[in-house]
This record gives structure tokens, C-alpha cells and sequence, in this order.
């Protein structure tokens, strides 16, 4: 029995190693949050502790530990205990509980419909749990800042991995996923044509879509390209122009299309058929985007990539067309900017 006991304490110390590790960095980065650091560091230890924590709250899969030990420690440093600040604390524990109550879910492939919308509102939690976590600073920050921008670009695309990546390994259908929605045959020539005719076509449906929008029904309709809403992009050093233009045009498509093409549609098309599935995701895809103004023309995108994973089996396709879409709009706004010369 003594045996027993021993070989399972050296087959879990990775894991037990990983999560003191974690638990580490959650406390160093809430003291740098806490801290007197300018704008970017913060939203740097920020998501560092999110990180951690997150990593703690999956790797323990006991969801009201994480939220007990987050709670404590978060409560223990705080330096004022306003209600602002309270409420921040309960947002975390609310985070690290959501996070490990779905690291103990077992999942089947494809996955059930609550399921897939589970994992998209992961990233809401995450978008609400950084926002708490920034509350947690002693001064206001200013998020306009490009600094600010790069970061949060840069950042988005790993959380949607790491979504995907929890659904499918916890449903063992990882490996599965690699090697059949992004197989090279001898079709991936056609598809890549495909994506990139598509996503030229995309480029001008939305825009008539928004031209209705703004001209038939004088909707204000608000631009979510960085280059547009955050114009100190176009006269900043060339590298965060290029970081976030490498965020948007590669990182973003990869990361979205597996969340929402490989994971939400394919799952909806499983539980309720082609139809009923696409509309839904497509919805959701456009929600994500947190801009009503531009939930019609995003969401009529979601369809035609919907479209594309289905009657291909592939995500080369679709996030080819995704990413041509967003070259078109980064090269628009940089020439408009005069960052292209």
C-alpha cells in the first residue's frame, strides 16, 4: 500500500510541481497589479496572474478550492478594501471556480450544445476576470495607450487556444483534430483558392451590408479595426503597427476559426443539423465581436465560413478567408493612416 501511495505521489509531481509554480506567480503578479506600475506592466502582471490562476483552477479540478485559495489570497493583499475592489475578489473566485469545475467535466466529440457555448463563455469570464483584476491597481489606467493595444491584440488568440485545446484534449479527440481539419491532401491547393476568393468576396458583402446599415437605416456602425478605433497606431513606432497587424491577420483567423468553426459549429451541426447549427454559431460568432453595430455583417461572415468548413471538412478554407478579410481591412486602415508609403 506504502507503494501504491509512493508511485502516485511520483506520477502526480509534475503536476503537484506546475501548480505550486502557478499558485507562485498568482501571488508575484497580484503584488505587481497592486503596485504602483505604469499601464502596460499592469495589464502584464494581470494577465500573468490570470494565467496562473487559471492554470491553478485546471490543474486542481476541485472548483471551490480554486475559488477559496483565490479569494484568500487576492483578500490578503489588497491594500483598501473598497466595494469595487471586493467585488473584483469575487469575479476571481467566480473565475477560478468556473475554470475547474470545467477541467472536472467529461467531455465527448463532439461536444453537447451547452457544452460549446461553455467554452465560448470561458473567454467571457476571461474578459470580465482581466477586467477585475485591473481593478485591483491603485490608480486608473488608460487603456487607449498603444502599449495597451499591442498587448491585449497579442493576448486574445492564446485564451481561445487554450479553450479549444482544454475542450478537445479533455474529450481526447486533440490529436483526431490536428490531423483531419488541418490535413494537407491534394485538395489544399483548391481550398487555399477557395479562402482567399471568399474572403475578397466577404470584403465586399460586409462593406454592402454596412453601407445599408449607415445609409438605409442611418446606423452608426463602428469600426472594430485597431487601426481605426486607436488612430496613435498610425503614427507609432513601425513594430507595434506590425505586432498588432500579425495579431489580427494571423493569429486572430487561426485561433477563432478553431474555437468557432471547429469546435461551436461543428458541435451545433452534430446536436441540431447543418442549418439550425450555422445560424446559431454564426450569432454567437458576431456577438463575440461585443459590437452590435456590426452583429449583422459579422454575422452573415460567420455563415459563408460556416459554409466553408462544412462542405470542405476543413479549417484551412475558412481561416484563409478570415484572414483575407482582415488583410484587406489592416492594408485599407494603414494606407487611410499613411503608415504605407
Amino acid at each position: 500500500m506504502t507503494r501504491g501511495k509512493g508511485g502516485m505521489i511520483v506520477q502526480q509531481w509534475p503536476k503537484l510541481a506546475a501548480s505550486g509554480f502557478a499558485l507562485a506567480a498568482y501571488i508575484w503578479a497580484l503584488r505587481g497589479v497592486m503596485g504602483p506600475s505604469h499601464t502596460a506592466a499592469t495589464l502584464i502582471w494581470a494577465l500573468v496572474g490570470l494565467a496562473a490562476l487559471a492554470t491553478v483552477s485546471y490543474l486542481w479540478k476541485r472548483w471551490w478550492l480554486s475559488a477559496l485559495v483565490a479569494g484568500i489570497i487576492a483578500e490578503s493583499l489588497l491594500a483598501a478594501h473598497d466595494l469595487h475592489r471586493l467585488l473584483a475578489v469575487l469575479l476571481l473566485c467566480a473565475f477560478a471556480a468556473l475554470v475547474g469545475w470545467w477541467s472536472n467535466l467529461t467531455l465527448h466529440w463532439p461536444l453537447r450544445a451547452w457544452q460549446a457555448f461553455l467554452a465560448v463563455g470561458l473567454l467571457v469570464a476571461v474578459s470580465l476576470s482581466l477586467s477585475a483584476m485591473l481593478a485591483l491597481h491603485q490608480a486608473p489606467l488608460h487603456t487607449s495607450e498603444v502599449g495597451v493595444v499591442v498587448i491585449l491584440y497579442l493576448s486574445t488568440p492564446p485564451w481561445e487556444w487554450a479553450v479549444v485545446v482544454s475542450a478537445l484534449r479533455q474529450s481526447h479527440a486533440l490529436t483526431r483534430f490536428i490531423a483531419e481539419r488541418y490535413r494537407w491532401t491534394q485538395a489544399s491547393g483548391r481550398y487555399l483558392l477557395w479562402g482567399v476568393v471568399s474572403g475578397l468576396g466577404l470584403v465586399v458583402l460586409t462593406a454592402l451590408i454596412v453601407n445599408v446599415e449607415s445609409e438605409g437605416f442611418h446606423i452608426r456602425v463602428r469600426a472594430n479595426n485597431p487601426f481605426v478605433t486607436h488612430p496613435a497606431l498610425n503614427h507609432h513606432q513601425w513594430w507595434a503597427a506590425a505586432l498588432v497587424a500579425f495579431a489580427v491577420v494571423v493569429l486572430a483567423p487561426l485561433a477563432e476559426e478553431a474555437l468557432f468553426r471547429g469546435v461551436l459549429f461543428a458541435s451545433l451541426r452534430e446536436r441540431w443539423g447543418v442549418f439550425l447549427g450555422s445560424i446559431v454559431s454564426a450569432g454567437v460568432f458576431g456577438l463575440a465581436h461585443l459590437d452590435l453595430t456590426l452583429f449583422i455583417p459579422l454575422g452573415v461572415a460567420g455563415l459563408v465560413l460556416n459554409m466553408l468548413y462544412d462542405r470542405t471538412g476543413s479549417l484551412i478554407p475558412s481561416t484563409v478567408a478570415h484572414a483575407t478579410l482582415n488583410t484587406v481591412s489592416v492594408m485599407t486602415a494603414l494606407g487611410i493612416g499613411g503608415v504605407i508609403h
